[in-house]
């Protein structure tokens, strides 16, 4: 995770380092004596210059040397600087001073005061009119408000510069926004957006041989951590650890070599804690404690994976130990959440001190939401919701827990109208943005077919005067047919432009629905598992074995469904699920319930069939009903099989679900019983304008015939 600062010129290349790096030069004797020679020599040319506008530059020379040094020195010569703009009436110039306070503030005292000067120094830009001003003063901003975690003003003022950099047509600025944006966008969950604006920045950096470039990877290969694509994820962290040690910029070969282990964290362990240990050794160099702490907290993910808990409780600890006053919250909450995750297990295994460990770890989990709270992420503030409700429920508190449960979905579905309406927001400004570049497109070819034609004329008029009638009025049949033609090809490309603005509302819509449907799918199945949780803690209050038997049925139904709506937004297709991986899935979901049937073979024969969810839900529900009956009376032997068939034939379908048991009671009639789960079946067979009926052969197997959507509205 990179962040790319630029400040205007007058900073000169130190100011477009990490603060780490600059801290390390400090304590450098070299440096510190090369700064005061400097500074004994801009003090004499002080003296003997009269002219104020060397005078500003020497105060303002001597403001950088001095921050380097003592932070009160530096102030004083930027508040020379601007008492000499004031005597002038230079507002640029005073801009450019309260610009280099606010970068003091930010880099020596690591204040939130240097928002108030930065804000100053857009202020006088503004008054001057100097958009370069303007621009790069919204970009130190985005800047101070991404460094201090104010994500959604820190993107306002990066937009804001991205407009004057793209109006300015400033390269250079633009990678950085760019770059700077994607992070910002990453931070509040927008992946999407974050490398689109990366890969816009890695088009501008590779162009012009920008340093940045390897900036720009990471911040790539974070995208698609977060995303699960790991072998990009890879790709793009080996990239910028290659261009890092090239450059042999320490700090940033350890951000990539923590990146690289990030990725091999969830398959191999080995790789995972080969590459912290490298990066560890460059933090310990450097005396970088936000990263060191960071490392015991991955330490203690380590330990947690191979079932160390007490090794991991140490490592979690350390890293809060070691943790810097200032350090980022989003690391502090990282910590308190894996040490939140840490207790729940071991409060689940039968701790030996639970009262002391619950009481600790709502603690933690009341900080993560307070971090959450102070720095406006709705996701971390959800994320801390979800942990609270799950402590309370384990302490027994149902109070507390059905209260954080209430916040968990106010804030999920919060965050989801949030999304939303930044979604439909970015593809209406991508639609704008396309339609404009369009249009400037079709009217620098309409100027050039012009300025062709007009040359040509012109070469005919010539010809005119040293030919006879003949081939004058040959000429004016030629212009004729040239107009008739011309003024075909206006109408044809009028047509062409209207289809192409028609096409770009249709794909417009296409994505805002297919954005807002996958949302639609994840918020049902949230809800739905958490109707699941609070069903089964009411069970926790309940001693009559038929009432919570009948709780139990339900939540399998739930969760039938639930696993649709799953399917439904993590795969390509909206519309429809694949019987067959479905199918699988909620065998072994139903499995897991009867541990001791772990023996019981499941098979499922299908050819690539998939469901709409008109039908997948009635079939879910059924398969659940089925299958949980099958898995209760089939078996009592611990051994035998189940196999799900689904033969299609155009609209009509045949569903089989055929046990190994000892069958169903002979008198067992599907129409008379008193089974919720068979009426169910019949219900929701007629429901898909099929039947059902039930077979012995080697057991039990039931037929269900039923038609699809299309088939339904035949029928109908």
């Amino acid at each position: 995770m990179t962040i790319i600062k630029t400040t205007t010129s007058q900073r000169y290349s130190r100011h477009a380092l990490a603060f780490l790096i600059f801290s390390i030069l400090l304590m450098n004797y070299s440096l510190v004596y090369g700064n005061q020679s400097k500074i004994d020599s801009l003090n004499k040319a002080l003296i003997e210059v009269k002219n104020d506008s060397i005078r500003y530059d020497i105060n303002l020379n001597l403001g950088l040397k001095w921050e380097a040094l003592d932070f009160d020195s530096a102030l004083k010569h930027y508040n020379n600087c601007i008492d000499i703009a004031d005597q002038n009436n230079w507002p640029a110039k005073k801009a450019q001073a309260f610009v280099n306070i606010g970068y003091a503030y930010m880099y020596s005292n690591h204040s939130k005061d240097a928002g108030e000067f930065l804000l100053e120094g857009l202020k006088y830009y503004t008054l001057a009119n100097d958009s370069l001003g303007i621009m790069r003063s919204y970009y130190n901003l985005g800047y101070f408000y991404g460094t201090f975690e104010d994500f959604p003003k820190a993107i306002k003022n990066l937009r804001e510069a991205e407009e004057y950099a793209v109006g300015l047509n400033h390269e250079k600025l633009l990678a950085s926004i760019y770059n700077n944006l994607g992070l910002m966008y990453n931070y509040v969950g927008q992946y999407d957006m974050a490398n689109n604006y990366h890969f816009k920045s890695l088009k501008i950096s590779e162009k012009n041989g920008v340093k940045a470039v390897g900036n720009t990877h990471i911040n790539i290969g974070l995208n698609y951590y977060k995303e699960g694509n790991l072998e990009k994820s890879i790709e793009h962290h080996f990239k910028a650890l290659a261009i890092f040690k090239e450059s042999e910029e320490k700090p940033y070969i350890a951000l990539a070599l923590k990146n690289i282990g990030d990725d091999y964290f969830g398959h191999n362990l080995d790789s995972a804690l080969r590459y912290y240990n490298e990066a560890y050794s460059i933090y310990q160099e450097l005396n970088d404690f936000e990263s060191i702490s960071r490392h015991f907290m991955l330490m203690g993910n380590i330990n947690y994976q191979q079932n160390k808990y007490k090794a991991a409780a140490t490592n979690y600890q350390r890293a809060i130990d070691i943790f810097p006053a200032n350090g980022s919250k989003k690391l502090l909450f990282s910590i308190n959440s894996n040490i939140v995750e840490l207790n729940l297990h071991l409060i689940d295994s039968n701790h030996s001190n639970k009262l002391q460990l619950l009481k600790e770890t709502i603690s933690y989990a009341r900080k993560m939401n307070k971090i959450a709270i102070d720095i406006g992420s709705l996701i971390m503030e959800s994320e801390s919701n979800e942990k609270l409700y799950k402590v309370y429920l384990k302490a027994g508190d149902s109070a507390q827990a059905i209260q954080y449960a209430q916040k968990y979905i106010i804030t999920r579905d919060s965050l989801f109208s949030e999304q939303k309406q930044k979604t439909i927001t970015e593809l209406q400004t991508k639609y704008e943005t396309d339609k404009k570049e369009l249009e400037i497109s079709l009217l620098n070819t309409e100027k050039e077919l012009i300025n062709t034609e007009l040359a040509q004329s012109d070469s005919q008029r010539k010809i005119q005067m040293i030919t006879i009638h003949v081939l004058i009025i040959g000429f004016l049949l030629v212009t004729i047919f040239i107009f008739v033609i011309f003024k075909f090809y206006r109408q044809t490309k009028r047509s062409n432009n209207k289809l192409v603005g028609q096409n770009i509302i249709i794909l417009k819509q296409k994505e805002e629905k297919e954005v807002l449907l996958k949302e639609i799918h994840h918020r049902v199945k949230n809800n739905l598992q958490l109707v699941s949780s609070l069903l089964n803690l009411q069970t926790q209050n309940i001693d009559d074995d038929s009432i919570v038997s009948a709780i139990a049925d339900g939540q399998s139904r739930i969760e039938a469904m639930v696993l649709i709506h799953q399917k439904l937004y993590q795969g390509d297709n909206i519309s429809s699920i694949d019987f067959k991986d479905y199918t699988l899935q909620l065998l072994d979901q139903i499995s897991g319930l009867y541990p001791d049937l772990k023996d019981v073979q499941r098979k499922v024969i299908a050819s690539d069939i998939e469901l709409d969810i008109d039908t997948s839900v009635p079939i879910g529900l059924i398969l659940s009903e089925l299958i949980t009956n099958a898995f209760k009376y089939s078996f009592p032997n611990k051994k035998g099989s189940i196999t799900i068939t689904l033969e299609k034939n155009e609209n009509n379908y045949t569903l089989v679900v055929h046990d190994s048991g000892p069958g169903l009671p002979k008198d067992f009639d599907p129409v008379t019983t008193s089974s919720i789960g068979m009426h169910l079946v019949r219900r929701l067979s007629r429901q898909l304008y099929g039947n059902s009926h039930y077979e012995y052969e080697n057991g039990s197997k039931f037929i269900i015939n039923f038609t699809d959507t299309i088939g339904r509205r035949k029928k109908e």
